[in-house]
């Protein structure tokens, strides 16, 4: 035969010298990057190690440095309150022989609670007046010395020292100051995992977190963090040793290189020595994808085998293309469907195609999530539906299998893995019929998702919309949604409904003497224990405060509704447990009766609360009824007023008068005070200090306010309009401050006549604004930023503190007239003096009431009152003598 290269394929087989080259070629190749890639690796390893010390001492540090402010933010904190609970209590106000032992017993009982070890109080000299401690006695040389460090060597004990003002009655202002020590406990609190910490102070250990040596041979990291400066002192330095035992060893770091390479290497030469037969190979896998797309497998088998075809962009990887090409054209709807589906899939969502009896043909992978099955091809949907929903959804199955709808959307209960109605998985359901050619309903197909988490969402937030933040009783809203069923209901079958306001009596005095907290665990006794004798229809609902509402639907006769009244008195005669301890409370309840006194909603309650207020006036704890208050009256001229009062101010007859307030020093007229006057036909002119009260108790001062409130912008209107702009001071009474939605009825009132809310002072006695000092604070505050100014009427009357008086933020205080009366005393003049002074500090004006006479006024405008109100200047006129009266003042500026 000839020697000539034999073929194989239509290929000529090559030279053993040319795979040789190759292979030579491949060696060096391989050696190369064995070397490069070494180093390279050597290199990262280097750096990999230098770069992960160096975060996590920025870790370290970072950590440290937020806590350590905390930390002192802490302690400032906590000498901020040990100081606040020492001149609470007033016991430095004392003499030194009573309050020095208090002082002790009450350290005694808080210390175990305390952040400091010692304490001592210094008189405004720095002297020594009392310490507390079992080492203030060696500390008080240090106390008076200036310093935020202190170290004790006899102790070895290194203090941060607090030093806060605090009253001394007497001795005027002093220093408290508290030690707090650093010791091994605080260190090992603040220790990390593989950490030690230690405390230097000066060269000197002040605290260590570990009582031992760090094992011998592992690496350590050192971070020293110094303290955060404290004013001129050099603070301690934080040093945290951490263990590095995680650092990647150089040798199984680089084993992982080698380890690529020897594998890139025998894939190189396994590749170069085996080309040849590759080219052959990737001819064959054209003819077998051929003969496997000709015996119909699907595109999957026939892209594996062009693989080899299309590793050359030559002509054996353009047929493979076409080969290709072709099967995606068969493919394409298949494709399409599959896209579809992993889309869902991502989303979560279930896709399922069921027959029309409800079994699952064929379903996406995440409905094996939500039914927890593995397949649930074969089996009926309702297998994996909770017992109380199959018959809804095989309502709408029916539904769309009959063409009644075409397509439905619901939601259902998986049944529960595990039976806990706890964990019961909500799904939502969108389904639609499948037709065939024919449009005949052959089946149904749908897209389910889980909504458990939105489900409950919902829920909690329908919840509280409409139920009470702290007792989940019922709110308003809920509860005038039952009364409206209960009346409708009512008033078909004949029945009788009951509507009960209940107060609490003297509820303001648990707030002022046990504390807002404990308020709110008696109102929850309250509710508890009046919840648990209530019928099951019956609501409970909170009003707002201390107030309440009792529904009770459904009642054959008035008399059960006060048997009802009977029982509740009577469970509640019994004491509430209140922090361990018994707490008996009173209240007063109001009661009116659906339908004999009335119809609507508001009407019974505008009765039932008219009768609270009813059987507040009576003395308190006690039940009355809207029928029974004529009967419980105090006298035929006051329960004809009574009964009067409702008409008089549904007919607008109660009158708005004006007094003038003008400037102490130019005597000018900036602003005017509105009063309520009424003329009664039978018995004349009645007292405000009559009917108002008496408003205030029926319920009825919301509607007199607004009508005076009306009244009064009207004229404030028509006088701006004639160039003759005053201020408005509008007295507020409790009800009205606390109402819903007060401030925005009250910015609609006044910008429906084209005013500002800074032409409006409104007027809020001392009594009421501080009755509820953080409901009151936050309404004033809202009135404030809308606009308004805020006077506190009769000061001087009430009960307040300065902290409450600051919290009020209040821009005028009005001076009582029982202390202008009283300027001729000396104690009377330095108390007004005392006043203004005290508004001043606040940034507060001032205003004097019932000033009579010229020398009064001059002794006020001495004193540094801004203004001044009394029959020496105007009485209260109605609004034409007072338009008069303005025009006629000399010096009126009728300009803006």
């Amino acid at each position: 035969m000839t020697d000539r290269p034999q073929r194989r394929w239509g290929l000529p087989r090559w030279p053993t010298r040319l795979r040789g080259q190759a292979y030579s070629h491949l060696a060096l190749v391989i050696l190369l990057a064995t070397g490069g890639i070494l180093s390279i690796g050597t290199v990262s390893f280097i750096m990999i190690n230098e770069h992960d010390v160096e975060q996590r001492e920025a870790q370290i540090r970072e950590h440290y440095l937020a806590v350590v402010p905390r930390l002192e933010a802490s302690w400032h904190t906590a000498a901020v309150q040990t100081r606040s609970r020492i001149e609470f209590q007033r016991i430095l106000e004392q003499p030194d022989v009573v309050g020095f032992p208090k002082l002790t017993a009450f350290l005694n009982v808080q210390w175990s609670q305390s952040e400091f070890s010692n304490l001592i109080v210094l008189d405004r000299d720095n002297r020594v007046v009392y310490h507390h401690g079992s080492e203030s006695l060696a500390l008080r040389d240090q106390a008076g010395e200036p310093g935020q460090w202190f170290y004790a060597p006899q102790f070895r004990q290194l203090y941060r020292v607090f030093q806060v003002p605090i009253w001394l009655g007497a001795r005027g202002e002093g220093k408290l100051v508290l030690f707090k020590s650093l010791s091994n406990a605080m260190l090992r609190d603040l220790v990390i995992p593989q950490a030690r910490l230690t405390l230097d102070y000066r060269g000197q250990v002040a605290a260590k977190s570990h009582d031992t040596a760090p094992p011998e041979g592992v690496t350590m990291l050192r971070v020293a963090i110094p303290w955060p400066d404290i004013g001129d002192d050099d603070g301690p330095v934080l040093e945290v040793d951490r263990e590095l035992l995680d650092l990647l060893p150089y040798s199984s770091f680089i084993i992982r290189p080698i380890a690529v390479i020897a594998f890139i290497a025998v894939l190189l030469w396994l590749g170069m020595g085996r080309w040849l037969a590759q080219t052959a190979q990737r001819i064959e896998s054209l003819g077998r994808s051929a003969r496997l797309f000709a015996e119909g497998s699907r595109k999957e088998s026939l892209v594996a085998e062009l693989a080899l075809a299309y590793r050359e962009a030559d002509e054996i990887g353009e047929t493979a293309q076409a080969f290709e090409h072709m099967a995606e054209a068969v493919e394409k709807r298949d494709m399409e469907q599959q896209s579809y589906l992993e889309t869902l899939a991502l989303l979560e969502e279930a896709v399922i195609e069921l027959s029309g009896e409800g079994v699952i043909l064929r379903a996406s992978p995440a409905w094996n999530k939500l039914s927890h099955r593995a397949d649930s091809v074969g089996q009926e949907i309702y297998e994996s539906i909770h017992a109380q929903d199959i018959e809804l959804l095989h309502a709408q199955f029916a539904a769309l299998l009959s063409a009644e709808k075409s397509q439905v959307s619901l939601r259902l209960r998986m049944k529960s893995k595990t039976g806990n109605p706890d964990h019961e998985i909500w799904i939502e359901c969108r389904l639609l019929s499948h037709r065939d050619t024919d449009g005949r309903v052959t089946g149904i197909r749908g897209v389910l998702r889980d909504i458990t988490q939105t489900y409950l969402h919902e829920k909690q937030v329908t919840h509280m919309a409409l139920h009470d933040a702290l007792t989940g009783l019922p709110n308003r809203v809920l509860l005038e949604d039952r009364i409206k069923t209960a009346l409708r209901l009512a008033g078909r079958n004949g029945q009788m409904v009951g509507v009960c306001f209940i107060d609490l009596d003297h509820f303001k005095v648990v707030n002022d003497s046990l504390g807002h907290n404990a308020g709110d665990r008696l109102l929850i006794a309250f509710a508890e224990r009046l919840r648990a004798e209530m019928r099951i229809g019956d609501t409970l609902a909170r009003w707002g405060g201390d107030e309440f509402v009792l529904l009770l639907p459904d009642m054959g006769s008035e008399h059960a509704i006060r048997q009802v009244a009977d029982k509740v008195i009577l469970a509640l005669q019994q004491p509430l447990d209140l922090d361990g301890g018994e707490t008996r409370v009173t209240f007063s309840m109001g009661a009116a009766v659906f339908p004999s006194d009335g119809g609507e909603v508001e009407t019974l309650y505008s009765h039932a609360d008219r009768a609270m207020f009813f059987a507040k006036s009576q003395g308190r704890n006690q039940v009355c009824f809207f029928q029974d208050m004529e009967s419980q009256g105090l006298g035929k001229k006051q329960l004809y007023i009574q009964n009067r009062l409702t008409q008089a101010i549904d007919q607008n007859k109660i009158e708005t008068w004006f007094q003038p307030i003008v400037e102490a020093g130019s005597g000018r007229c900036t602003s005017v005070e509105v009063l309520a006057r009424w003329h009664d036909e039978e018995y004349g002119w009645i007292s405000p200090a009559t009917f108002i009260p008496m408003a205030e108790n029926l319920g009825l001062i919301r509607d007199l306010g607004l009508h005076i409130l009306k009244s009064s912008l009207d004229a404030a209107r028509d006088w701006h309009d004639l160039g003759m702009p005053v201020l408005l001071a509008v007295n507020v009474s409790k009800r009205q401050l606390f109402t819903h939605a007060f401030t925005e009825h009250l910015l609609e009132e006044v910008a429906l006549r084209g005013l500002m809310p800074a032409m409006l002072v409104l007027e809020v006695t001392e009594s009421v604004a501080l009755s509820d000092v953080k409901n009151g604070a936050e309404r004033v505050l809202e009135l404030r930023q809308a606009g308004f100014h805020i006077a506190i009427d009769d000061f001087g009357t009430g009960y307040s503190s300065l902290s409450q008086l600051h919290e009020m933020q209040a821009d005028e205080l009005k001076i009582d007239i029982s202390f202008v009366r009283r300027l001729d005393e000396p104690a009377g003049l330095s108390l007004v003096q005392a006043i203004v002074n005290l508004a001043g500090l606040f940034g507060m004006k001032t205003v004097a009431e019932g000033v009579e006479d010229q020398a009064t006024a001059e002794k006020l405008r001495d004193l540094g009152v801004n203004c001044l109100q009394g029959y020496y200047f105007g009485k209260p006129m109605p609004r034409a003598e007072f338009m008069a009266w303005l025009a006629a003042r000399p010096g009126q500026s009728t300009g803006a």
